[in-house]
């Protein structure tokens, strides 16, 4: 029996319809599961470290003591910095941005997180509901101090370093370095929580009373996020679209524990010191090389008098 010939021709194209239908949602989910997964974040609290060796332990504590035992030099680490790099190391550059650095140009030569171009109202909005922009009192006037700088790589952990950690004048933790549950390997002193919005812990319990947050500002988008916090407000769902993972936006500070960290250190850190290309100029955005946080963690703590680097363990 033959068949109308217009029926034969429908067979086919509605098959193939179905197929394109398919392969779109196939896809759709695909993407929309990528996007969960950017958002939300795979933050492992728990990562699976080894056995510590014990005479790996003891050097690691014995350097610790010996470092804490040792007599503090004022401005050692800046004068060691200005010997290995001379001019292109800036022994004054303050760590925090002040309220007179909006009168800089040099702020203004690159985008975030190199400087500030096209986004001086942003900063002058935001140091208007920051009252403080420095260490507080008691740090800034102390003649000499030592620094560590904490992160989350795990090689701290099973050091039993917790106690000597906490010996230092300005204990930095990177991100979200925690101390709840490891205050035996990283100690529980945090001077200083350093970090950009994808970065901040979302624990009330690791943020301590009277540290300082230091934001690390990236993108447009993170002076929104700043904003918001500073004025306890929500964030708009079009601009949580700039975050590639899920942000805090309620965190249990203060307006005086705010700082933003001077952009002008990460430029030189980046351009001077580790010799990146300068930020150039594509059909889509920007190409840049940005140093990590770590590398502002440290350039900050150069500005102690003895700076010393590890990392929690997550």
């Amino acid at each position: 029996m033959s068949l109308d010939p217009g029926t034969e021709m429908k067979r086919p194209s509605y098959k193939y319809f179905l197929r394109g239908v398919l392969k779109c949602l196939t896809l759709s989910v695909f993407v929309l599961f990528f996007l969960y997964i950017c958002k939300v974040g795979l933050d492992l609290q728990t990562c699976d470290v080894g056995e510590v060796n014990h005479a790996h332990m003891k050097r690691a504590q014995m350097f610790a003591r010996d470092v804490l035992q040792a007599q503090c030099r004022p401005d050692f680490a800046k004068n060691e910095m200005g010997r290995l790099f001379k001019d292109r190391y800036s022994k004054d550059l303050s760590c925090f941005v002040k309220r007179d650095d909006v009168l800089n140009d040099s702020m203004y030569k690159f985008r975030p997180p190199f400087g500030f171009r096209n986004n001086l109202d942003d900063l002058e909005n935001l140091l208007e509901i920051m009252p403080e922009d420095s260490l507080p009192k008691g740090l800034e006037s102390k003649n000499c101090k030592r620094c560590i700088v904490v992160g989350s790589g795990g090689i701290l952990h099973g050091l039993d370093l917790g106690q000597s950690i906490d010996q230092f004048d300005i204990v930095i933790r990177l991100n979200n370095a925690p101390i709840q549950g490891f205050s035996t390997s990283v100690g529980n002193k945090t001077t200083i929580r350093m970090t950009y919005p994808e970065g901040a812990p979302f624990s009330e319990k690791e943020y301590i009373p009277n540290s300082l947050f230091v934001t690390v500002l990236f993108k447009n988008a993170d002076f929104r996020w700043l904003q918001a916090v500073l004025k306890n407000e929500s964030l708009s769902a079009w601009n949580r679209l700039f975050f590639w993972k899920r942000v805090p936006v309620k965190l249990p500070l203060s307006s005086t524990q705010f700082r933003i960290l001077n952009p002008l250190i990460v430029k030189e850190t980046a351009f001077d010191v580790l010799k990146y290309p300068e930020p150039q100029r594509k059909w889509l955005g920007w190409e840049k090389n940005v140093p990590t946080i770590g590398g502002g963690g440290g350039a900050y703590a150069v500005a102690c008098d003895g700076s010393y680097s590890g990392n929690a363990s997550l």
